[in-house]
């Protein structure tokens, strides 16, 4: 939030230097605010509205927005032209589209931290209008607001509240689409009128904004389908718990058929490359560019189970706020019919647990890895992010090597962790979880450092930290037996893993402590 209101001090100073400008307005509003309010206690409410509005700010931010009014259930901001960026009403419908997408992300926890409250209807009502207007200064000097006025924040603001009567999520004028360019999807069209109004106002339903493509590129590539990137409020009843997910069945030689990828309009099928108990993964090339990526999408019929579809939507909700060498990077997110999908780099290299084997990796390999872990864990810690599931199958490797981390889908902010852990039974792989996972207790950034120990001692070993014949003997372990100890030609290590593994969290490294550890090591050696 401080640097979303330096944002807006710098571009509203410009603003009233400027006078009057050409912009485009987007007006959000929290429908049925009141029943958040009567339902839930201040703290809660207070959490909820703070992840809310961190997630939308951020993207504000992203697309150059202007954040010129805030409230508890209402927001206006203001896109004005940046140069060198997209026109101010394509980034304008670029931000809307994700505010709807991080409101559904937003129903479907409030559905599983508040199951007993009936506040399953949580949702946005979003209008878009462009045309002139000015930045106004209200109030006595030092309690100035500055808020942007005109014939375009009223006209949006309308929009907002109609989208109710529409049942859109995202009622954009024709003025705004027009402004847009090419490659906006509508669904259907309107007249909004008010007494105020010389005319109607025409609108339409945006339900996606593809670049590099013709708004014909986009219809043509689905005839008859609509890629929905609002999604559907009334899908899901059901949740579950699922199996792990494994890049390495395919190419252990379990069949597939390349028959089962959905139509995803602009990408076409090239080979499955992985299945798991939710998802399945295929190998696809992007049309406007030729390039080869990975499009996962949830196995079966989000209509059929809300958990895939909260998953889906949370991992890529966190995944798209994290840009760094080590974390896997993702590219796309939508709907078709039924069907989640969300389109990120493929990686040649398979997984860790592949390269690992019976008889682990080499000690300069296993390092090299462990400090690009590490190094990604620094900076999803640095963001507020734990994984919660650090394990050779999450470790993925690109073709150079680079060691990448990825399958954020149990992964949480951390104060929501802290203070929701009625949200989650115990997650994590047995094998590689932490004692606190163990016990269901509340989980800190540790959590993924002793993870990543366990982790690096079956790099080096080939073997697991504990075995047993049961999942309740290998818990045992993790809460009670010694660190293991790691074979005589890697005891000079020991010290390290020992930290990595304490069943005291407060004697583990941190992720930072960790890596200035390693960088020391590394200039000793």
């Amino acid at each position: 939030m401080k640097d979303a209101k330096s944002s807006v001090q710098g571009i509203s100073a410009e603003l009233k230097r400027n006078g009057p400008i050409e912009a485009t307005v987007v007006s959000v509003i929290i429908r049925d605010f009141i029943h958040l309010t009567e339902r839930l206690s201040a703290i809660s409410l207070t959490d909820l509205m703070g992840d809310y509005y961190e997630k939308v700010c951020i993207q504000v931010e992203q697309q150059d927005g202007v954040l010129t009014s805030i409230s508890n259930h209402s927001m206006v901001v203001t896109f004005a032209g940046v140069e060198g960026e997209d026109a101010h009403a394509r980034r304008a419908l670029r931000c809307a589209l994700a505010i709807a997408m991080i409101a559904y992300q937003t129903r479907f926890w409030i559905r599983q931290a508040f199951p007993e409250q009936g506040l399953d209807k949580f949702g946005v009502g979003i209008g878009i209008h462009s045309g002139e207007l000015i930045l106004a200064e209200f109030g006595l000097a030092p309690q100035i607001q500055q808020v942007a006025n005109g014939h375009a924040v009223s006209v949006a603001s309308l929009l907002a509240v109609k989208s109710k009567e529409l049942d859109w999520n995202v009622v954009c004028s024709e003025q705004s689409l027009a402004a847009a360019g090419q490659g906006v999807q509508i669904r259907r069209r309107a007249l909004i009128g008010a007494e105020w109004l010389k005319s109607p106002v025409s609108v339409a339903e945006v339900v996606v904004v593809r670049d590099g493509e013709t708004a014909e590129e986009v219809n043509e590539a689905a005839p008859g389908r609509i890629l929905d990137t609002t999604l559907d409020m009334d899908r899901g009843t059901r949740s579950g718990r699922f199996p792990v997910f494994d890049p390495a069945r395919y190419a252990a030689g379990e069949s597939a058929d390349a028959a089962d990828f959905p139509a995803i309009p602009g990408y076409r099928c090239l080979r499955p490359i992985g299945q798991g108990g939710m998802s399945r993964v295929f190998l696809v090339e992007r049309l406007r560019d030729g390039a080869h990526l990975a499009l996962k999408f949830a196995d079966g019929s989000v209509s059929e189970d809300s958990d895939v579809l909260y998953r889906f939507v949370e991992e890529y909700g966190l995944l798209e706020q994290v840009h760094h060498p080590n974390v896997l990077q993702i590219f796309d997110q939508g709907v078709t019919d039924d069907v989640l999908f969300i389109v990120m780099e493929h990686l040649p290299g398979g997984t860790l647990k592949q390269h690992i084997g019976g008889k682990g990796m080499e000690p300069e390999r296993a390092w090299t890895v462990l400090r690009e872990m590490v190094q990604a864990l620094v900076e999803i810690h640095r963001m507020g992010i734990i994984h919660r599931d650090i394990k050779p199958e999450n470790i993925m490797l690109r073709k150079d090597g680079t060691a990448v981390l990825g399958d954020f889908g149990v992964a949480r902010r951390i104060y929501k962790v802290r203070h929701y852990d009625q949200l989650e039974y115990i997650v994590g792989t047995p094998y590689f979880m932490s004692p606190e996972q163990a016990l269901g207790e509340d989980e800190d950034e540790r959590t993924d450092v002793y993870s990543m120990g366990a982790v690096f001692f079956n790099m080096l070993t080939g073997e697991k930290p504990f075995r047993g014949d049961t999942l309740e003997e290998i818990v045992q372990q993790h809460l009670h037996a010694p660190v293991p100890k790691l074979p005589l030609r890697y005891r000079h290590l020991q010290f390290f893993l020992d930290r990595m593994m304490s069943k005291d969290r407060e004697q583990r490294y941190s992720a930072s402590e960790l890596l200035n550890l390693l960088d020391e090591l590394h200039v000793l050696s």
